[in-house]
């Protein structure tokens, strides 16, 4: 691979001189069949990605796309942000079957030519027009140009730092729960509604794996809840199995995010819990459907408590106080009480 630039602290600082950009062919992209095509873009997209990751034999993380105007921006020019922290400046061959397939995708050919800078990742497409960043020019600031587009994978450090310095403040791991009193409502609730329960098992694979990849045990609130049970049988309450694959897939979504793209500054709730989307410390415990949950609060807001119970997912902004506890909550879908226990897909066994 030639002239790549390892990302680094001063990178914002280069000039246009300081970047080769090499020049290749994109043989990624087939015959265009069909010009009008919705797919057009995403194949586009992918075969762009393609042609860098064989040329670079790295994984793409981002690639920006940046189209001429010719006025200040003169050639096709590809910037890849790919693994390893190295940040790959191309311009691409206008060859004909290339002009072919960007006149098919490009937004702009109905108005007066304008650069377009197109963001392109395995999973995402999104483009603006190169002067929504006046302050930041492509040929006179070009390292704090590139740097504006950097992946959320080269500052991974940092971004985590920042999102375990908010929480710090407001976790707390050693909630209490009067177990005897959450059993016999449970019982209750299972023979009241006619459920079955799935018998308690050994979880402490499940747990041991929850602890490495949490950095923190699994709540001792939760194993005392879910040594009464393992699940229920057609019902929401989840057993440990599934609550540890939904964590880990909210967890994945946290360590993608930044702080800033999780927390909403322009949600109120009760004070109770954090105005984010979600955290490692919200534990789901019970399946609302469509990706909506409600989870056990390990770090709850300046009036919650420790195990108090949110509704997040989805479908919500922030997670929103529930039940100020498990107890509270099982009483509640004992005596029919709320929204959620008026849904049908509570329990099914009846």
């Amino acid at each position: 691979m030639n002239n790549p630039i390892l990302y680094s602290e001063g990178f914002k600082a280069l000039k246009w001189n300081d970047f080769n950009f090499k020049t290749i062919q994109i043989n990624t992209l087939s015959a265009l069949k069909d010009p009008r095509h919705y797919n057009n873009c995403f194949i586009f997209r992918d075969s762009l990605i393609k042609a860098v990751e064989e040329v670079s034999r790295k994984k793409v993380f981002k690639l920006l796309f940046i189209t001429p105007d010719y006025k200040t921006v003169y050639k096709f020019y590809i910037i890849a942000y790919l693994e390893g922290k190295i940040v790959f400046p191309l311009t691409i061959e206008n060859t004909p079957l290339f002009k072919e397939w960007f006149t098919a995708i490009d937004d702009e050919k109905d108005k007066d030519l304008i650069s377009t800078i197109y963001n392109f990742s395995h999973s995402s497409y999104s483009s603006q027009p190169i002067t929504n960043l006046e302050h930041m020019t492509f040929h006179e600031n070009t390292g704090g140009f590139i740097n504006q587009f950097i992946p959320n994978e080269f500052i991974a450090e940092q971004l985590a730092k920042e999102k375990a310095d908010f929480l710090n403040p407001y976790i707390q791991l050693k909630a209490q729960i009067n177990i005897e009193e959450v059993k016999q409502t449970f019982e209750t609730l299972i023979k009241t509604k006619g459920l079955t329960i799935n018998s308690p098992t050994n979880n402490d694979a499940i747990y041991d794996a929850f602890e490495k990849e949490a950095g923190f045990p699994f709540p001792q609130i939760i194993k005392a809840y879910l040594s009464l049970h393992n699940g229920i049988d057609r019902c929401a309450i989840m057993g440990a199995e599934t609550i540890y694959k939904e964590w880990k897939q909210w967890k994945a979504i946290y360590d993608d995010w930044t702080q800033e793209e999780l927390l909403d500054t322009y949600t109120t709730n009760q004070g109770k819990a954090l105005l984010m989307y979600t955290t490692p410390y919200w534990i789901p415990f019970f399946d609302l459907s469509n990706g909506n949950f409600l989870a056990f609060d390990f770090a709850p807001n300046t009036k919650g408590t420790a195990g108090q119970i949110i509704r997040y997912g989805a479908d919500q902004e922030i997670g929103y106080i529930h039940a100020d506890n498990l107890h509270t909550f099982l009483k509640s879908l004992l005596n029919n009480e709320g929204e959620i226990e008026d849904h049908e897909w509570f329990y099914t066994a009846q």
